[in-house]
């Protein structure tokens, strides 16, 4: 499941693209926080600075890791 992401997004798209990640995000995220609770927390967060991070003029080229890492970036705050 590694669709790129393209240059001028749609915002559906991209949703129903992270939704498909979010099940093995949420384990790696619960993993990390040591719960279940947290874990949601972490994935609540990541999504949002995804799709704050996201713009029209970006290309990612692989988003499951992209996705990952700012999971951890988010978990490490």
């Amino acid at each position: 499941m590694d669709a790129m992401i393209q240059p001028k997004f749609d915002r559906p798209a991209l949703e129903a693209m992270l939704s498909g990640f979010r099940p093995k995000l949420h384990r790696y995220c619960a993993r990390m926080a040591g719960s279940v609770i947290d874990g949601e927390d972490i994935v609540q967060e990541t999504l949002i600075k995804t799709l704050q991070a996201v713009d029209g003029s970006m290309a990612v080229e692989r988003p499951e890791q992209w996705l990952f890492r700012i999971a951890h970036n988010a978990a490490q705050d």
